[in-house]
């Protein structure tokens, strides 16, 4: 029995691991281009539960070992974009294959429960589903909108709708004053695609890069 349980829970972990492949590799950002400046396209989004900030496994074909990290940088419905955080010399490429989680437990048994009436927890709701996210990259000291940036807006005004909680998230690393002008310049560029009211957040949340990043952030 003890070796059925450990059986099925292997099965489970496993189970869990939910894997993507490499679709596109994109260069993004003012030349020269830089190893860190690759973006790769993933065959899921928001539909298979990937979120901004995920980070993830690489392994290329016919390797044994996995060769580095992916971090999620932005996610659509069906598609996401991730940097590449490498583990050694390899770099990966259109087809690899991307895994969600690594295997860090194996199920454990201690002794048999006595009280033959299981006890059950009930699920605690949440008050309120996570938000739909996006980042974009601002150049060091500039507040101005790329236009790469401003079709990247137009593309979460259409997906997600006008409607709903809309906020702008700057990091409180930089300067009081570019905070401000980076938020009120993405706050004009949302009213002028028809959403009304945006909120500011200030947290010190940050990614690696030599860009600096804001998020866009909406909740039905």
């Amino acid at each position: 029995m003890r070796c059925l349980l450990l059986c099925l829970g292997l099965a489970c972990a496993l189970g869990a691991q939910v894997s993507f492949h490499i679709v596109a590799v994109e260069r993004k950002g003012p030349p020269p281009y830089e190893s860190a400046d690759r973006i790769y396209r993933l065959d899921g989004g928001q539909n298979r539960g990937l979120r901004v900030g995920d980070r993830l496994l690489v392994k290329q074909a016919g390797v044994a070992h996995t060769i580095g990290h992916m971090r999620v940088i932005e996610v659509r419905s069906e598609a996401a974009e991730a940097q590449f955080e490498p583990g050694g010399s390899a770099y990966p490429m259109k087809g690899d294959l991307v895994l969600r989680e690594e295997l860090k437990w194996l199920p454990t048994f201690g002794g048999l429960n006595p009280d033959p009436i299981a006890k059950i927890s009930l699920p605690v709701s949440s008050p309120e589903a996570p938000p739909r996210e996006g980042v974009l990259f601002f150049l060091p000291q500039q507040a101005e909108l790329s236009v790469a940036g401003l079709k990247k807006l137009e593309a979460w005004v259409k997906e997600w709708g006008v409607e709903g909680r809309w906020t702008v998230q700057v990091p409180k690393a930089i300067h009081a004053a570019l905070q401000k002008q980076r938020a009120e310049t993405l706050q004009e560029a949302l009213r002028a695609l028809g959403v009304e009211h945006t909120k500011l957040e200030t947290d010190p949340r940050t990614t690696e890069g030599k860009y600096d990043p804001t998020w866009i952030r909406h909740w039905d």
